[in-house]
């Protein structure tokens, strides 16, 4: 196996400071990647710097998205704001690199990253808010097997405008009852 986790086409390793400057800072300065981020504004080498000492253990996991064939950084995901009592963490991920959207990495990503949070950390459920705007991320949460457990509504200001939220959580059964976790489980990708 390559890296900590992986299926055929990805896996996830440790992100380092040296990513910042090998994709992360532009794809996360991208208008077309960020658009339906609540929180952005021009974000600097620093301010990726300061993130990354936040997102360690014991309350967050973040990981380097990288492709097996050529070992390609892709991107980052993030089990961040980890409850260990209830077992339970918010997720995020980003596909940055052009070559790979549109081409179900992001969803495969979440598959791998329910199976850390699941199988390598004991957690029970992961949950994410989407903007109601941002459809592919929709489809891929839905893909994955996450639920639609409701809108939080006028939650997110975006470009002057407040948009809904839909809110996505996976439980440990939502996801060993799809065809993802037979494909992980038992390694036959």
């Amino acid at each position: 196996m390559k890296g900590i986790v992986s299926t055929k086409r990805i896996y996830f390793r440790s992100i380092d400071i040296q990513d910042i400057d090998n994709g992360w800072l532009d794809w996360i300065n991208n208008p077309l990647l960020n658009k339906f981020l609540v929180h952005k504004k021009p974000t600097t080498h620093s301010d990726l710097v300061e993130y990354l000492n936040k997102s360690k253990p014991p309350l967050a996991y973040m990981f380097a998205v990288c492709l097996v064939d050529g070992d390609e950084y892709i991107g980052n995901v993030k089990l961040g704001s980890i409850d260990w009592i209830n077992r339970h963490a918010s997720y995020g991920r980003l596909i940055g690199s052009n070559n790979s959207r549109g081409l179900g990495l992001g969803t495969e990503s979440l598959v791998l990253l329910a199976y850390y949070a699941f199988y390598v950390l004991n957690l029970n459920r992961i949950y994410s808010g989407v903007v109601d705007k941002n459809i592919a991320s929709i489809r891929s949460n839905e893909k994955a097997g996450a639920v639609n457990e409701g809108v939080s509504r006028k939650s997110s200001y975006i470009n002057g405008i407040y948009n809904d939220s839909i809110m996505f959580g996976l439980t440990r059964d939502d996801f060993d009852k799809t065809e993802w976790s037979k494909i992980i489980l038992n390694h036959n990708y």
